[in-house]
């Protein structure tokens, strides 16, 4: 588990696993006041990793931009999607429809851009995990 930001009214955490999906699915829990959202994101094959840090980096990179993690087999469902507007604020945005109709929508606004670099740094490390 990679405690990404650890505020006292927001919780962001992420996990990976390679085992459990041949594609690769990374955990995200996100505690904001009292609302939280847990849950994997499976994006269906190593490809829709690969492009979502490379938009992440680019964002980073830019000071602007988007990246989005997403179910590339139906491009809709649960997604994971970063965007950093011309004040520098970031945007996270969850969407997470897993087993059971469960379902959870969140959005994170309050984000600076110092918290980028351990985002790429957790994809980073996934994508070393994957298939060579």
């Amino acid at each position: 588990m990679y405690e990404i930001v650890n505020e006292p009214n927001l919780t962001i955490a992420f996990d990976m696993d390679t085992e459990l999906s041949q594609f690769g699915v990374f955990g995200v829990y996100i505690k904001q006041g009292y609302n939280i959202c847990a849950g994997y994101i499976d994006p269906s094959d190593w490809s829709g990793i690969h492009r979502g840090y490379k938009e992440l980096v680019e964002l980073y990179e830019n000071c602007k931009g988007k990246a989005t993690f997403t179910y590339v087999l139906t491009g809709e469902g649960d997604t994971l999607t970063f965007s950093l507007d011309q004040k520098g604020a970031l945007t996270m945005e969850i969407n997470i429809c897993t087993i059971y109709n469960y379902k959870c929508n969140m959005t994170i606004e309050i984000l600076d851009q110092t918290y980028l670099p351990k985002f790429i740094e957790f994809f980073k490390v996934f994508l070393e995990k994957g298939p060579k």
